[in-house]
């Protein structure tokens, strides 16, 4: 009699990696593949073309972005499961659904990991499954000041060993707003309050991880949390070929917070200035489309007429990190 293993590899050989559009849950758990729980990078790679990631810095409104594309049937995307840095221990649910209760969220796609198996598993055997059941798969990453500079690096060699063929959705938002509201959110949860340098260093280094996964990655995306519309969902629905009719009411602009300049303290005002100005010609030229992505730029350049638009802004924002290190913390 054939093994269960050999029926299931041939199970999902079998299976399309289309989906319906109402994905059909197994109605009894079904044993952990053991040839995948050995090999995380086969799997991976098998289906990174559903891959699907929101990456942005703390309170740039990943979390919103990422409930607004769980609401369609063909995306389950994890928060902050954090894959890049996981053990790759068989306990993956009960770890990531123990955090999120710590946090106080309500069980949902963006939140709770369901129990898919008779036993636990591995985070890669959890996707897998996930994948044979939607369209998309994925997280939520969010990369906080403390560690960014070595986050982004770590992010982007594990996404090309991993993920090569995935949709990564970059999600920006003010650098003011994000810096107020950042160190605010900290000191309200009484946690360490990060440096208003630091912040701006993290949200930067961001910025440098969108331009280089640009350049080198199949399908990057960005958003800008101020500028979201219909046009923006209409743009991803088209990506990602699934349907995004609800996302938009997702978003209520009177949530959304602003802050002012007057309200940093002097000492950072010129600098929080300069950054709000970059961002301002991010956003312009991404929105425009970048062209030209694959003429290699030099840093060194003295004529700026030799620089494409993505690599002015790329040699601006290497000079602006600079800057930032030179100030400290």
């Amino acid at each position: 009699m054939p093994s269960l293993i050999g029926r299931l590899k041939r199970r999902l050989r079998a299976q399309s990696l289309r989906p319906s559009t109402t994905p059909q849950m197994p109605a009894e758990p079904i044993q952990q593949p053991l040839d995948d729980h050995l090999d995380p990078t086969r799997t991976c790679r098998r289906i990174a073309g559903q891959g699907l990631f929101v990456i942005g810095a703390a309170r740039t409104g990943t979390t919103i972005l990422q409930n607004a594309l769980n609401d369609t049937d063909d995306i389950f995307l994890f928060g902050e499961p954090g894959f890049h840095r996981d053990p790759g221990s068989a306990d993956f649910a009960a770890r990531y659904n123990g955090m999120h209760r710590a946090w106080g969220n309500q069980k949902n796609k963006s939140s709770h990991c369901p129990h898919l198996f008779e036993t636990d598993a591995c985070w890669w055997i959890y996707l897998a499954r996930l994948a044979d059941l939607y369209r998309h798969v994925g997280s939520k990453i969010v990369i906080n000041p403390e560690h960014a500079v070595a986050e982004c690096g770590q992010l982007y060699d594990f996404h090309c060993r991993y993920f090569y063929a995935s949709h990564y959705i970059f999600a920006f938002r003010n650098p003011l707003d994000v810096l107020l509201s950042t160190r605010g959110l900290a000191q309200l949860n009484g946690g360490r309050v990060a440096s208003h340098v630091e912040v701006l260093r993290g949200f930067f280094s961001i910025v440098q991880l969108y331009f280089r996964t640009l350049r080198n990655l199949p399908h990057v995306h960005a958003v800008f949390h101020e500028a979201i519309d219909t046009g923006v969902f209409d743009a991803l629905q088209k990506a990602l070929t699934v349907p995004l009719t609800r996302a938009m009411g997702y978003y209520d602009r009177d949530k959304i917070r602003h802050y002012t300049l007057e309200q940093i303290p002097q000492i950072h005002r010129a600098l929080t200035a300069e950054a709000m100005a970059l961002y301002e010609d991010l956003r312009r030229e991404a929105l425009a489309g970048f062209g030209l992505l694959q003429i290699e730029q030099n840093d060194g350049h003295l004529d700026p007429v030799h620089f494409t638009a993505l690599g002015r802004l790329s040699w601006r924002v290497t000079r602006f990190l600079d800057t930032l290190a030179d100030r400290g913390d």
